[in-house]
C-alpha cells in the first residue's frame, strides 16, 4: 500500500516542529536562567557592603564615611566597572543608604 504524500509530509514535519519548540524552550529557559544570576549577584553586592557597614559600626562605633574604607578596612569588594554604588552617609552615628545598580542596566 502507498502512502499519501500528507501522510509522508507529517512523518517527517510532526517531530521537526516538535525538536524546534524543544530548542526554543531551552533558549529561553537559559536566557531566564541568565536574568537571575544578575540579578543574585547584585544583590550579593548589596548583602556584601550592608554586612560591611554592620561590621564597621559593630567594632567602631561609627559607620564607615564610604565605600573605599569599607574596602580598605573590611574586605568589601565588588566589580567597580560593573555595578555602581551611590553611598550617602549623613554622620557617623546614621547608618548610610547604599543604592546598589548594575552599570549599562
Amino acid at each position: 500500500m502507498k502512502r499519501s504524500s500528507l501522510g509522508r509530509f507529517l512523518q517527517y514535519a510532526v517531530p521537526a516542529v516538535v525538536f524546534a519548540a524543544m530548542i526554543a524552550w531551552l533558549v529561553i529557559a537559559v536566557g531566564n536562567a541568565q536574568t537571575v544570576s544578575e540579578k543574585e549577584q547584585l544583590l550579593s553586592v548589596k548583602k556584601s557592603i550592608e554586612k560591611g557597614i554592620t561590621m564597621c559600626y559593630a567594632i567602631e562605633g561609627a559607620y564607615p564615611s564610604d565605600t573605599e574604607y569599607l574596602t580598605e578596612n573590611y574586605g568589601v569588594y565588588y566589580d567597580s566597572t560593573k555595578y555602581t554604588v551611590h553611598y550617602e552617609c549623613f554622620a557617623d552615628n546614621v547608618r548610610p543608604s547604599v543604592t546598589v545598580v548594575e552599570k549599562g542596566g
